[in-house]
């Protein structure tokens, strides 16, 4: 039986919290339009909201003095000095002197042409992701998992989580905080230096891309980089896009399947940076993050419509398989059934979805892709007060589940991912996935959706003149 090998754990720069407890960024003397200096802190706060907040006590004769709309705050850090111009929420009386408040969205301390050896980055609310790797710490504690490690487009990236996180996040649940949850460290695969704006699209990829695999927003927060001598060179302060420690979301990738979150960052990485589709990758995943828990039902629904619409041009218009013009020509719902063909996704509407599949049998044996279409149009386009959707008990989340299912499952294709899934219109237990539809397989050929004079033939729809107007009323 061979032997353990444990690993020392990664020591975030900023330590973890305690749920909603603010983290601390800087706590020090600044000064600014007041004579002197001025005792002050910098903070993360973590409940109600994760925003960066600061605060400056004054004597009461310098209330005068003070622009109470914008403040300008000269501290220093690391040895060198910083300015911020940050707004002004307020001003009151604390412990017998005036402390005026306020927050800042974004800051950057970074060191004229700085050149980094390795980046701490602190992630907040991110699932547990449990790593094979084993880690030892330094009072004594051992856990033969807790680390992940990948290698993707020349970066080398290591993550882990905390070692507390089970009774961290049970505590922050009962409060709905925010929380550090996890930290990484990203270095260059070949020891090379690099510089703060590579780094920074890695982050934003992985920002986006672990979001839309948990469901709901995650946050890498307070990134600091360290030179070759292992000085601060670079740190950002800000106010993350980040869901509140809850139970929320519906995770397509479980985080105990290491294998699977190295295959999704693998693909994600270049797909952000191909410099022939700039930025698609990150609209379509942000869309579909959002489609999981912006609000209610209807709202979801039609955060994943555009997602699918986007996937569609893309696919048809900008790869050249058609014109706008004949895209234009052919009915959203035969758009979509190509898309999900082509990719070897089921089209037929299973009996985990009741109330969508009884619909689409009311209304003539539809498959997934019409019934769903249609579903949407009358949310949008009621045409009489019997046309209204509510009357069917469910039809709404089932509809949801399965436009949900759609968009993620295509997004999954068109980066070329070819692990596991958990399909949300089913329950189960966590980790039950399976392969994606296309695993181990190429792009099933099926001819170009029909035009749309064509689909109303082959209905049988244009026997006569009652027929087409009957028709068009339906759609």
């Amino acid at each position: 039986m061979s032997q353990i090998q444990y690993e020392e754990p990664l020591e975030p720069v900023y330590p973890f919290n305690s749920p909603g407890t603010s983290i601390i960024l800087h706590s020090g003397l600044f000064s600014g339009d007041w004579e002197g200096e001025r005792k002050g802190v910098m903070e993360l706060t973590c409940q109600p909201g994760a925003e960066v907040r600061w605060k400056i006590q004054h004597e009461a004769r310098e209330l005068s003095r003070i622009d109470h709309k914008v403040a300008t705050l000269h501290f220093e850090r690391h040895g060198r000095k910083w300015t911020l111009s940050a707004p002004q929420r307020s001003w009151g009386v604390e412990n017998e002197e005036i402390t005026t408040r306020g927050w800042i969205n974004s800051a950057t301390l970074e060191r004229t042409d700085a050149q980094l050896k390795r980046v701490i980055v602190h992630w907040m609310n991110l699932p547990r992701i449990d790593g094979p790797i084993a880690l030892k710490y330094p009072d004594g504690l051992q856990r033969s998992s807790g680390r992940w490690k990948a290698k993707v487009d020349g970066w080398s990236i290591t993550l882990d989580v905390r070692p507390d996180y089970r009774k961290a996040m049970k505590d922050s649940n009962k409060e709905h905080v925010y929380l550090l949850t996890h930290v990484m460290e990203i270095r260059r695969t070949d020891g090379d230096e690099f510089t703060s704006p590579a780094v920074d699209s890695l982050i934003e990829c992985l920002r986006v891309t672990l979001s839309f695999a948990s469901g709901h927003w995650v946050a890498p927060v307070l990134p600091v980089g360290f030179d070759s001598a292992g000085e601060v060179a670079w740190e950002r302060w800000g106010s993350p896009i980040c869901d509140r420690a809850r139970s929320i979301g519906t995770a397509w990738l479980y985080g105990g399947h290491h294998e699977d979150i190295a295959e999704l960052i693998t693909r994600a990485v270049p797909a952000f940076g191909d410099r022939k589709r700039p930025g698609i990758t990150r609209y379509q995943m942000m869309l579909a993050t959002q489609a999981v828990g912006s609000g209610f039902l209807e709202q979801r629904i039609l955060a994943a419509v555009p997602a699918l619409e986007h996937l569609a041009w893309e696919q048809l218009v900008l790869k050249g398989k058609m014109t706008s013009k004949e895209y234009d020509d052919r009915f959203a719902e035969d758009r979509l059934r190509y898309l999900l063909k082509r990719a070897w996704i089921p089209t037929r509407i299973d009996t985990h979805l009741p109330a969508l599949a009884k619909y689409a049998r009311a209304q003539g044996k539809l498959d997934g892709p019409s019934a769903i279409t249609r579903v949407r149009n009358r949310l949008i386009h009621p045409k009489t007060p019997e046309d209204q959707i509510y009357r069917h008990e469910g039809l709404v989340l089932d509809t949801w589940r399965l436009t949900l299912h759609y968009v993620t499952l295509l997004i999954l294709h068109s980066i070329g991912y070819q692990g596991s899934y958990q399909n949300p219109t089913q329950s189960g237990w966590a980790g039950d996935s399976s392969p994606v539809p296309w695993a181990g397989k190429g792009d099933f050929r099926t001819a170009l959706p029909p035009s749309k004079s064509a689909a109303r033939r082959s209905n049988g729809t244009e026997r006569s003149t009652r027929g087409r107007s009957r028709h068009k009323r339906s759609n």
